[in-house]
């Protein structure tokens, strides 16, 4: 049997394996401004120019809307709508051709692409692929975050410079729906003093112990300064206030500006380069987190002496939530409790504990959204 060279050909090419077209790869660049990110996307393909910067896009898109979001189930729905997400293309630029190459006739780009995810965001909670902000707060409660700098002192007004890199941070939070606690609520240091002294041995960290009498959930500390010639790196971290576990940490990098320019504007360009990572893992720990219950500091004094006292106080209080006991003395029992409960409920619900325990009269020196401190009589 004579076997044609043709059919040589077409059976040797069949047993070729066969090559999956690879996606483009994107990777998030900087923050433009409060409504833009930079992403570099490489080996984006196309017939022509402007299909390869049309495949940058879509991919620039698909990475930022995975970067909305820190929930693992709502990363899943983005997966699943891969194929409609690139077609946002009237949230995308395309910017600088960094590199091109050609495979055949077909350019092969790294190129510079800026998404407004500002606008993608509210696509993506339109159509159902992420929750609405709003709903999400209401279901398990939106964090409340304090923004100070590292090695935070509050007897110390903070300079001009950090306040700015502060209000940067809060800032880019704030679109997204996270609320802010100021510092500067507590007028009083000698307040915050006595406050401190009632939940020591609760928190070690002095900056959790501030964030937790002003109410916050989370609190984020960040450091920047200048590297190089007007160039400038960042390093931002955030906390969960009740325990002071770190939650997440980010390191941004600012381009590297002329001579003699501002460094302000490279210090709160790398801050905010930061920021997108910090977001999607605090987010994440959020949706995972809180929606066990939130975190509450308690601080009783009385007298504790009596074993029965005190079994029965934790008793009472485990009827309120998960509790972790952190102090306990002859005079004062402390440590956290977690609850689905709201503020004023763990609030009445800590009173009654107290009354079940023995105490008829109870007495709240101090509240805020995470702490109560009370003394028992």
């Amino acid at each position: 049997m004579k076997i044609r060279p043709s059919f040589v050909l077409v059976l040797a090419l069949a047993l070729q394996p066969t090559l999956a077209a690879a996606f483009p790869v994107a990777q998030f660049v900087e923050t433009v401004d409060t409504d833009f990110q930079r992403f570099r996307v490489s080996d984006a393909e196309g017939l022509n120019m402007t299909a390869a910067k049309n495949a940058a896009m879509g991919e620039a898109l698909f990475f930022a809307a995975k970067s909305l979001t820190g929930s693992d189930d709502e990363k899943g729905t983005i997966e699943q709508r891969r194929a409609k997400i690139v077609q946002y293309t009237d949230f995308a630029r395309a910017g600088r051709v960094l590199k091109t190459i050609f495979r055949g006739e077909s350019p092969v780009i790294d190129v510079l692409i800026d998404v407004n995810v500002k606008e993608l965001r509210r696509k993506l909670e339109q159509d159902g692929t992420i929750q609405k902000s709003a709903a999400l707060a209401e279901s398990i409660g939106a964090p409340q975050i304090l923004v100070v700098p590292e090695g935070y002192d509050p007897a110390k007004k903070i300079d001009a410079g950090k306040q700015f890199l502060s209000d940067r941070i809060a800032s880019f939070l704030t679109q997204r729906k996270f609320d802010m606690v100021d510092a500067n609520a507590i007028k009083n240091v000698g307040d915050l003093t006595k406050a401190v002294e009632a939940i020591d041995g609760v928190v070690s960290d002095p900056i959790a112990e501030v964030a937790s009498v002003v109410g916050a959930d989370i609190y984020v500390t960040f450091t920047a300064g200048i590297t190089a010639t007007v160039q400038a790196s960042a390093s931002v971290k955030a906390y969960e206030a009740t325990t002071g576990r770190l939650l997440a940490s980010a390191t941004g990098q600012s381009r590297q500006y002329p001579a003699g320019s501002a460094e302000m504007s490279a210090l709160t360009e790398a801050v905010s380069d930061a920021m997108p990572k910090l977001f999607e893992d605090v987010s994440g720990y959020w949706h995972e987190d809180a929606a066990k219950g939130r975190r509450f500091l308690f601080s009783i004094t009385g007298d504790f002496s009596q074993r029965d006292r005190q079994k029965a106080l934790k008793k009472s209080l485990e009827a309120v939530g998960d509790v972790k006991m952190t102090v306990k003395t002859a005079n004062k029992m402390a440590g956290t409790v977690r609850s689905r409960k709201s503020a004023d409920d763990v609030e009445d619900a800590l009173e009654d504990a107290i009354k079940d325990a023995g105490f008829s009269s109870p007495k709240l020196t101090m509240s805020s959204r995470a702490l109560f401190i009370y003394k028992a009589q």
